[in-house]
């Protein structure tokens, strides 16, 4: 864990002067940052604008993959996604994955006064990033095939791997938008809504894991018409809890 921390103060001094560059999943990861200040109240909205200073939310969400082409970034590879074995039980772990990260953000912040301005946007544009790639299926995936990155499949307009699939295809070939997500929110109870949010990264990462084997649900690797409507629907839901519990995220780290 403390390898974790390093790299957080490590990535921090390069964080302001890096190049902006076009990230995959970028519009995913958008929709998951304005959902999220959609239904965060105005204080913490403000605490978090200030930290970024000039940089949007939709840069924050985005800036973990924008770095991706960045050699110097390696580092952060494993701390997208959680590969666990089919029927496994997740167990901690020491190295950087999704979990340990968000993890270490709440325990950093948790003492903020010590940090500088610079750390703590540091660790705000990692918890925008990390709590998305928590709710997508495939970021919680096999190891066996790497989160559906080696299963290559045929779809309507599109041939490529199911992980880039799930990653935005589904979002462009639907058009999905913040008013398609948010739709679903008026089917939850407001006990229902405080449950959602309750922040408890490990049932997020169950959650979203319980969607593989729908993920999965295709024959001889051609993905029909029905395959895409059908998972639309829950890569929405998916980014609506996404947005609801950056929300409870954000308010957590600066309570």
């Amino acid at each position: 864990m403390k390898k974790v921390f390093i790299a957080f103060l490590t990535a921090t001094l390069f964080l302001a002067s890096s190049p902006k560059l076009f990230a995959w999943g970028a519009v995913g990861h958008h929709l998951v940052a304005e959902i999220a200040f959609k239904y965060l109240d105005e204080s913490t909205q403000k605490k978090v604008k200030h930290y970024l200073n000039k940089m949007s939310i939709d840069d924050a969400a985005t800036w973990m993959d924008d770095m991706r082409s960045d050699d110097y970034y390696n580092y952060m590879k494993t701390w997208h996604y959680i590969n666990l074995k089919k029927d496994s039980v997740y167990k901690p772990v020491t190295e950087g994955n999704t979990i340990t990260v968000l993890n270490s953000i709440l325990a950093a912040m948790k003492h903020k006064e010590k940090l500088k301005e610079s750390q703590i946007k540091n660790y705000i544009v990692m918890a925008f990033h990390l709590v998305g790639d928590l709710h997508q299926p495939l970021h919680n995936g096999y190891p066996e095939d790497r989160g559906g990155n080696s299963v290559n499949i045929d779809a309507p307009g599109y041939s490529g791997n199911l992980h880039s699939f799930w990653d935005s295809e589904i979002i462009d070939q639907k058009k999905i938008t913040i008013d398609s997500c948010t739709k679903f929110y008026a089917s939850y109870t407001p006990e229902e809504i405080v449950k959602i949010q309750r922040i408890d990264l490990v049932s997020w990462m169950y959650d979203a894991r319980s969607y593989l084997p729908q993920a999965y649900n295709m024959k001889d690797s051609k993905v029909n018409q029905s395959y895409i409507d059908q998972n639309a629907v829950v890569v929405e839901k998916q980014l609506l809890l996404g947005g609801l519990r950056l929300a409870s995220f954000l308010k957590e780290i600066f309570n």
